[in-house]
């Protein structure tokens, strides 16, 4: 693992020009903090080598919520409340143990059939947030607060499967639901290691609920809750034009445990606690709010230093009005969401 300091760097945000009233306000950067290069071995290696693979991972915190936002040199997001974030610099993650889950796709019942993904579980030593990571680089973080970490050396627990559901999620453009919607396979699993709550998406998307949030209960389906269409501008895309891309959106009601899962048209999946997740009522959905947009430069694993060829995410934030979370959503359609 390489630790790496970030504070140097200056990261342009965009600022939504159709917006008046946000255009007439000063841009706030988003700030830069540290970053890591992480390992993520995939199903079939038992030991980390010269081939597993590595994912930068950078830390920003946004210059208009506080909140923190971990992304990955694949580009998906992850996040921290302002309130749970506490900042630091100049420790490496310790790693923590290794998870094998298996997802099955929409409609499959056989578990044979279903991919196998490997995740590593980190500790981010300048805060005790819990990191999660796949072998394709999808990342979820649990703040320090949420979680109980009680892993063992030596005494890795298996996870256990809690439950699964298949949700429709519409493509932008998609008024009605229809027997040609696609459909997202996700499955359910608490490891055991730590009580966490961890969703994976057929697709290899990952969503994690802190142990201290939740409770499971079997055999209830998902409760749609509403849809929605999220522009996302391109990296060098200043402004929102008819050519923007769009994705779609759904918001599930976890009934076995509460959590508001949020699924992309991408498949990927962002999960909050059942404290924030206050229910939409029937025909009453609101539109989410923009509330700005930046780009966030991502180094590599093994990248030392930002250049002109670091890589860059475009990140949008909106608020989903009906219950107050703020969604995070990158070029590539992946979600973070912060409870509340």
């Amino acid at each position: 693992m390489i630790y790496r300091l970030g504070s140097f760097v200056f990261v342009g945000l965009l600022v939504l020009a159709a917006v008046e009233s946000a255009a007439q306000e000063p841009t706030k950067d988003p700030v830069s903090r540290y970053a890591m290069d992480l390992r993520a071995r995939n199903a079939t290696q038992v030991d980390f080598d010269k081939d597993t693979a590595k994912f930068g991972i950078e830390v920003y915190t946004d210059g208009y919520t506080g909140d923190a936002i971990y992304v990955s040199d694949y580009g998906a997001l992850a996040t921290i409340s302002s309130k749970l974030f506490k900042s630091g610099e100049g420790k490496e993650p310790l790693w923590r143990h290794g998870l094998t889950l298996t997802a099955r796709k929409a409609g499959e019942k056989d578990w044979d059939k279903g991919k196998k993904f490997g995740l590593e579980v980190f500790r981010d030593e300048n805060n005790g947030n819990l990191l999660y990571i796949t072998e394709r680089g999808h990342v979820a973080a649990a703040a320090a607060d949420e979680v109980t970490d009680n892993t063992t050396k030596g005494n890795i627990k298996a996870p256990k499967w809690t439950h699964a559901m298949d949700v429709k999620v519409r493509k932008a453009g998609e008024k009605d639901f229809t027997k040609e919607t696609k459909k997202v396979g996700i499955e359910v699993f608490r490891d055991e290691n730590n009580g966490c709550v961890v969703y994976l998406s057929e697709t290899g998307s990952v969503g994690v609920v802190g142990s201290k949030a939740v409770g499971t209960e079997k055999g209830k389906e998902p409760k749609w809750q509403h849809g929605m269409e999220l522009s996302v501008r391109k990296v060098g895309e200043a402004k929102f034009t008819k050519d923007t891309r769009k994705f779609g959106i759904e918001v599930f009601l976890d009934e076995a445990n509460g959590s508001l899962v949020y699924v992309s048209e991408t498949g990927s999946i962002a999960v909050v606690p059942g404290k924030y997740a206050k229910t939409t009522p029937e025909g009453k959905a609101k539109d989410p709010a923009f509330l700005h947009g930046m780009e966030l430069a991502v180094r590599r694993a093994g990248e030392l230093a930002f250049t002109k060829e670091t890589k860059k995410v475009g990140v949008e934030v909106y608020k989903d009005e009906n219950n107050g979370n703020v969604i995070f959503i990158s070029d590539s359609g992946e979600l973070a969401v912060v409870g509340g």
